[in-house]
């Protein structure tokens, strides 16, 4: 067989080969360690972009349709998820992911218009409803995620992209619940313009990862900005240009949540947020809306340092007005033992009951 492609596995020995017979497409998977074919099987499609979602997993985009093959079990068939819509049919096809749960998939693709303007599509498409959202956008990611106020345990399921209709100037930054909302909450919806560089005209998002660690969105752009967005109010935390050559690939760094990338002249580069100075950095963050008070559900939601003060003000005055649940909410949301300590306990054994009380 002659390999018209190759992906090697993100975690494992094991690689995944592409060949081209006619209008179909053969892939095979090889585990290099134990030195055998661990899957063969074909698709009646030929490929358009391919890589894996798992790690047993694989996504194939044909020309009309998208598959995903199983590479742990050698005699199952690829299965059709779903159909490109139309308007993805003259489309490059970009990236293609799945969220956590494998309820929600995205395809992205970029075309040309008659002005020769780079325009994107994106499909969103629910696999257990079988039901497809057509989006206009150049980039997008799955996040799991606390963003609700008062529910700092429970991970939101969004979906982020950044649109850019075809027959507007504005790009957009919207983050969306697709998953279930915190109980008793609404389904959290959130958006924000993307101010691009002044600079950078006609500059649009390229690649978009999530930080869950941070709470932040990742986004890289055709010419070489990086944007780091704070996902429960969308505000613009940081941009900072980071190189003059396209970023051609980017990959999570799973040891500090932060990003991997390689732009065109071969050059790797790592993102990486500074885990002891990202909340006070947002706190004096001047072009922040509400800055302290973004940067004090950041501590709170992640278990970041940077807002120690901040905690045991807050909670001192709370003992001091005989709020005592905020004083517990207080102990509760704030980070390691800083609150949530023996001194914090003997406080609130030593409480007289208030009256009314027993």
């Amino acid at each position: 067989m002659k390999a018209e492609g190759i992906l090697m596995h993100r975690e494992q020995n094991i690689i995944a080969v592409r060949a081209a017979t006619g209008d179909n497409c053969v892939v095979q998977v090889f585990d290099i360690a134990a030195g055998k074919k661990i899957k063969n099987c074909e698709i009646k499609e030929k490929c358009a972009f391919w890589r894996w979602i798992g790690l047993n997993k694989l996504a194939v985009v044909g020309t009309t349709g998208v598959y995903h093959i199983d590479t742990s079990n050698e005699a199952s068939q690829p299965v059709k998820v779903f159909d490109r819509i139309p308007q993805m049919a003259k489309c490059q096809i970009m990236s293609y992911d799945v969220d956590a749960t494998e309820t929600w998939c995205y395809l992205i693709g970029l075309y040309s218009d008659e002005q020769r303007n780079i325009n994107s599509q994106i499909q969103l498409y629910n696999i257990e409803k079988k039901q497809t959202m057509p989006l206009e956008g150049y980039s997008a990611c799955f996040a799991d995620m606390p963003v609700t106020d008062g529910n700092n345990s429970y991970k939101n399921g969004l979906f982020c992209f950044c649109e850019k209709k075809a027959s507007e100037q504005i790009q957009r930054l919207h983050i969306t619940e697709i998953g279930n909302p915190a109980p008793g909450a609404q389904k959290f919806k959130i958006n924000t313009e993307i101010q691009m560089a002044p600079d950078a005209p006609g500059d649009f998002p390229l690649l978009m990862q999530s930080s869950p660690k941070f709470g932040l969105i990742f986004i890289i752009t055709k010419f070489g900005y990086f944007y780091m967005y704070e996902a429960s109010k969308a505000a613009l935390v940081y941009r900072q240009r980071i190189t003059d050559q396209l970023v051609v690939v980017a990959t999570r760094n799973t040891a500090t949540d932060g990003m991997i990338c390689i732009n065109k002249a071969g050059q790797v580069l790592a993102l990486n947020v500074e885990e002891n100075n990202l909340v006070k950095y947002v706190m004096n963050a001047q072009h922040i809306p509400d800055q302290k008070n973004v940067a004090f559900k950041m501590a709170a939601r992640f278990s970041l340092p940077g807002a120690d003060d901040v905690f045991l003000a807050q909670f001192n005055q709370c003992m001091l007005t005989n709020d005592f649940a905020g004083a517990a909410r207080c102990a509760r949301d704030a980070p390691g033992t800083l609150v949530r300590n023996a001194t914090t306990i003997d406080k609130f054994k030593s409480l007289q009951p208030q009256p009314g009380q027993q």
